[in-house]
């Protein structure tokens, strides 16, 4: 992408922003600084409107006689992950790190905004900027809307990026329908009795009826889900027992479900909890499915993205098959016509490589005026 004049000289604005924010990461919903930081920001630009919502920032442009509204979003928190980049600017706070690009989707934001008030004349709609919290966690975005983010003005359609190094740096993923899986997030508790090891018929093996439950829950995927459906059952962590000589009272699986259907979810989840009283009656155990986060398919409206690829240059954009990850974006477009779009940031010569969540992920901050420029090209033309 050829990178205009008036994008070009919001670099050294964008990538001052992306450094402070990366320096200085916040986690879940306790990123006090970064609110602060992005308010004042957002206040010295001339915003007509900013509020705090939900321990986000909302910021509002008025455009006299627009009739629509526009709104792009940027999450803000980073992850509990020490930092082995070696950057400058790397994290001042120890065991966190922005490594899944939030400190560039914000930077993006906040260039957007400066070129909106600065070009004030050029803009046919009002825009909304949410800066959202807790995408890594519980999720942020249905609190903000509970908050009444996409109200006030009331907002038509939403846009967001998501930087991601599996795509050259230039280009940008664009896919209509299903871009990533819905996604849950589940503790699964198991009670049994203890008593000492050499004694085990005096007590209920936890660690045994766990055994059989993690080999049971795959075969939900290979004997219960049409082959033609992408699903995943992943256990991530296993805890339970005190000591070699104990039998285990209490074991605690964490694991996820995905999918790109929410049919095959729920009839997934039935079919644990199944499977689960199965296991009580065999192994006489007492169990608990508890989900602890759920989020919706990312799906993308289809005559947004058509429209955008009219608009957007051809040569930059890349078809992108469904991805197994996941995003809280979802909960906006169950409310509104909205894309996400994927930000191409790997870069060979430069070691821009290294995957999402890692500690050493980085970009080079030209990705961020292609993103600028985007949203821009969005702005002047849908």
């Amino acid at each position: 992408m050829q990178i205009r004049k008036d994008v070009y000289k919001l670099k050294g604005y964008a990538t001052a922003h992306r450094m402070w924010f990366h320096k200085y990461p916040e986690l879940d919903f306790d990123v006090k600084n970064t609110q602060k930081y992005i308010a004042e920001e957002l206040s010295a630009l001339g915003l007509d409107k900013v509020e705090i919502l939900a321990e986000g920032v909302k910021g509002v442009i008025y455009t006299n006689g627009a009739t629509t509204t526009l709104a792009f979003r940027a999450d803000m928190d980073a992850l509990p992950i020490t930092e082995k980049t070696g950057v400058s600017f790397a994290s001042r706070l120890p065991g966190r790190m922005h490594a899944c690009g939030h400190d560039g989707h914000m930077a993006i934001l906040l260039g957007l905004a400066k070129w909106s008030m600065e070009n004030k004349d050029k803009l046919k709609h009002n825009i909304v900027l949410i800066f959202q919290p807790a995408e890594e966690t519980v999720g942020g975005a249905l609190p903000m809307i509970d908050k009444g983010v996409l109200k006030n003005p009331s907002v038509d359609y939403i846009f967001a990026f998501h930087i991601f190094p599996n795509i050259d740096q230039g280009r940008i993923g664009l896919r209509p329908g299903p871009l990533m899986a819905q996604t849950t997030e589940f503790d699964i508790n198991i009670e049994g009795k203890t008593a000492h090891g050499a004694m085990p018929h005096k007590g209920i093996d936890s660690i045994v009826a766990a055994s059989h439950l993690i080999c049971g829950l795959q075969s939900l995927i290979t004997r219960r889900v049409d082959p033609m459906q992408d699903a995943l059952i992943t256990i991530g962590r296993i805890e339970g027992g005190e000591r070699r000589n104990i039998i285990a009272e209490h074991v605690i699986l964490e694991g996820i479900i995905r999918t790109f259907d929410d049919d095959i979810y729920k009839s997934l989840k039935e079919d644990i909890i199944e499977m689960l009283n199965g296991l009580e009656m065999s192994h006489g155990v007492k169990t608990n499915f508890k989900e602890i986060v759920y989020y919706p398919v990312v799906y993308n409206n289809r005559r947004l993205v058509e429209r955008l690829s009219s608009i957007l240059t051809k040569d930059i954009l890349v078809d992108t098959a469904p991805l197994m990850i996941a995003e809280d974006f979802s909960y906006y477009q169950r409310q509104i016509p909205g894309v996400l779009m994927l930000l191409g940031s790997k870069n060979d010569e430069r070691g821009y490589v290294h995957a999402l969540h890692s500690n050493r992920f980085n970009f080079d901050e030209e990705v961020l005026l292609i993103g600028i420029q985007t949203f821009i090209d969005i702005v002047c033309n849908i």
